[in-house]
């Protein structure tokens, strides 16, 4: 009913996708449990529980941490995946990023260590360093 101010439960499972559209420019760290998409500006942090997608237009200056990362903009900061990390053709990454998996297309840029296998004891070895 609209105007109705009781709001729908999520239900157990579903994805949640949240969208910062291009030309928004956010200045602090986001949490987000589920997708999130970013076509805009992030200054600070982003720690998604499942799928982070940084379109063409999208730039991140700050530290990722995520399930899934898809890359076609750009980000500048370390980068983390528990499971997939992918370098579309645009995007530029300077950092480094500890991945299960990483796929880079051509004309991807890249500055950076790349660690890859388990991310725990990945982050465990570069918190003893």
């Amino acid at each position: 009913m609209l105007g109705s101010s009781k709001a729908k439960p999520a239900v157990a499972g579903q994805t949640l996708l949240n969208l910062i559209g291009s030309g928004t420019v956010i200045k602090g760290n986001i949490v987000c449990n589920g997708d999130i998409r970013i076509d805009g500006h992030v200054e600070g942090n982003v720690e998604v529980g499942q799928k982070l997608v940084i379109g063409e237009s999208g730039k991140v200056k700050g530290h990722i941490i995520a399930g899934d990362i898809n890359i076609s903009g750009e980000v500048l900061g370390n980068i983390s995946a528990d499971k997939t990390t992918v370098l579309h053709g645009k995007s530029n990454v300077t950092g480094d990023i500890a991945t299960q998996q990483i796929i880079i297309e051509q004309g991807a840029q890249f500055n950076g260590k790349c660690s890859m296998g388990s991310i725990k004891s990945t982050q465990h070895s570069q918190n003893n360093d």
